[in-house]
């Protein structure tokens, strides 16, 4: 049976005591351009993610070595093509399969469906673990807002809820690079490589040494990574919460796993009673939504701990949902269905600006003429403390 990780190896050297050297380790990492980092995007000219990562393995053990098997512009279907000759000439004992950002805009333009990248890579996955390779699957790197398809991440976030679903299934192992950039508060500014001919967006030398990292902790053995998201009913793109609707969460953890005592569902940033089935892995929150939990508006979020020690927190954000029968007024611009304080602080903190300056907030510009004046204080004032019936 092969040896599961690079911390295995470590693990197998402390204790074969006089050891003259490592025991060779080598990792292939296969996927599309995100993969490949050319100096297109890698200004610091180092391999990508690749080249970056077996820097940091060799520090442990100087004879690991990372193949940069990326390729520019591939698909899944491509790639599943190429990897029976990868597989055929390269020698290997881990591969990483980290593909599906060329795909998407095939989605989106209606030739292929998701499921079919999730078939690719599931087949992928299976072909490498049948040569003897231990797989790590790779989610999709989120799109900058600057690209020119898919920049809200809608289909992207669907093929990633695959790959998770998928290696939970599969048991494989997973880095989770969606959440690594789309959770990074300054990714946008600091690890994406920018430019109006990037149509998928790449990182750049910062944001492949971010990958990395995380990459290099995986393989370490070392569990960074908080829990991440897959399904949601009534779904991520639909507009409108009713009381009495059912709302069904499926959250992920692949490392240490899900410490089932710290997972909350929120709505507007308050705990809600659910019902919780599944394991430690994949675990499902269901909650019959009421009038008393909704309001005339719907924040949808969750809260969840892992296992590791410390353990990884999640804090995040899913959808915003109107609610059926529900009335934002004007002036309620945190959405918090009733006109404060807050919201006069929104206000005053824009207020004089233009659309294009960079104090202007579409969100204060009540009337949305381009301009936050009196106007849009008279709407708030208007409302003000009043509370959304």
């Amino acid at each position: 049976m092969r040896l599961a990780t690079f911390a295995a190896f470590l693990a197998l050297l402390s204790v074969a005591a006089g050891a003259a050297a490592a025991p060779k380790f080598v990792v292939l990492a296969f996927g599309d351009s995100i993969t490949r980092g050319d100096r297109r995007f890698d200004e610091e000219n180092r391999g990508g993610y690749p080249g970056r990562l077996e820097v940091k393995l060799r520090a442990d053990n100087p004879d690991a070595e990372v193949r940069n098997l990326g390729r520019d512009g591939e698909t899944t279907s491509e790639g599943l093509s190429r990897l029976l000759g990868v597989l055929s000439n390269h020698g290997g004992d881990a591969i990483v399969i980290m593909e599906g950002s060329n795909d998407v805009d095939l989605v989106n333009e209606g030739l292929i469906s998701l499921e079919s990248i999730e078939a690719n890579l599931a087949a992928m996955a299976n072909r490498a673990a049948n040569a003897g390779l231990d797989v790590t699957l790779g989610t999709l790197l989120p799109r900058p807002p600057y690209v020119r398809r898919d920049s809200s991440n809608a289909i992207t976030f669907g093929a990633t809820r695959l790959i998770r679903e998928l290696a939970f299934r599969q048991r494989r192992a997973m880095v989770d690079v969606y959440d690594l950039f789309f959770y990074e508060p300054r990714a946008i500014l600091d690890l994406y490589a920018g430019g109006t001919n990037d149509v998928v967006g790449h990182p750049n030398a910062a944001g492949f040494a971010h990958m990395a990292d995380a990459f290099y902790d995986h393989f370490s053995g070392i569990d960074s990574e908080s829990p991440s998201v897959g399904e949601l009913l009534p779904g991520f793109r639909v507009p409108e919460l009713r009381p009495g609707q059912k709302i069904e969460l499926v959250i992920y953890d692949l490392g240490t796993g899900i410490d089932a005592e710290t997972v909350t569902l929120t709505i507007n940033g308050q705990p809600i009673e659910t019902d919780h089935t599944g394991n430690m892995r994949r675990r499902v929150l269901t909650h019959q939504a009421t009038a008393d939990s909704l309001s005339c508006f719907a924040r949808l979020g969750f809260e969840a701990s892992d296992l590791a020690d410390p353990a990884n927190v999640a804090e995040k954000a899913l959808v915003e949902y109107r609610v059926d029968g529900g009335r934002i007024l004007n002036g309620d611009l945190n959405k918090s269905c009733r006109v404060d304080g807050v919201d006069l602080v929104i206000l005053a903190i824009a207020f004089g600006a233009r659309d294009g300056e960079p104090r202007y907030s579409k969100t204060a510009d009540i009337d949305g003429n381009g301009v936050i004046n009196g106007r849009d204080f008279a709407e708030l004032a208007s409302n003000f403390g009043r509370s959304s019936s």
